[in-house]
């Protein structure tokens, strides 16, 4: 709804390329998210696509406050993950950092491998409501039990406040290659 609303505000005050390219990245963003099992394994390098397009559609929403930030090895682009198991995490960061201020708002999503693990990190260096319990929250409840639906005790989730201000969430996965 966020969208449509940001949408219909950019028809109206005229700015019709910035609403078409709008409508575009929406379009792709949901055929690419709605094809086959949206749940089902992906490429990382898939879900990574997936989340750029819809921080492309929040960037209209926030043109000046949302800034992104992606550390995505080549070597890990076709480690395999459960699909859209970073949409949640994303959102939080742009519902509770970037929507939550006035300031730029900078969101980091990086991967690494880490002892035959895939560790993949969605941070942000927005603020940290005084009542934030890590851990908790609908989005952050889907993702664990997602994780343990798909990995039982081999994946897990850490969010919380970051060392340097911020939130930061943590999935940790064995790292499984695209055949």
């Amino acid at each position: 709804f966020n969208t449509l609303n940001s949408l219909s505000a950019l028809v109206m005050t005229g700015k019709t390329q910035a609403a078409e390219q709008m409508i575009q990245t929406l379009s792709t963003f949901y055929r690419r998210s709605l094809a086959g099992d949206p749940t089902g394994d992906v490429a990382l390098d898939q879900e990574i696509a997936l989340q750029r397009l819809y921080l492309e559609i929040e960037a209209v929403r926030f043109p000046d406050r949302l800034r992104t930030r992606f550390d995505i090895p080549a070597s890990l682009a076709d480690a395999r993950m459960p699909g859209m198991i970073l949409q949640p995490l994303i959102e939080n960061s742009v519902k509770y950092a970037v929507s939550a201020t006035t300031r730029p708002v900078t969101l980091t999503v990086a991967a690494r491998e880490e002892y035959g693990c895939l560790v993949i990190e969605v941070a942000d260096d927005g603020p940290v409501a005084k009542d934030a319990k890590p851990g908790f929250g609908i989005g952050l409840a889907n993702v664990r039990d997602r994780l343990a639906a798909r990995y039982g005790d081999a994946a897990q989730i850490t969010s919380g406040p970051g060392a340097g201000g911020g939130w930061r969430s943590l999935i940790r996965l064995p790292l499984e290659r695209h055949d």
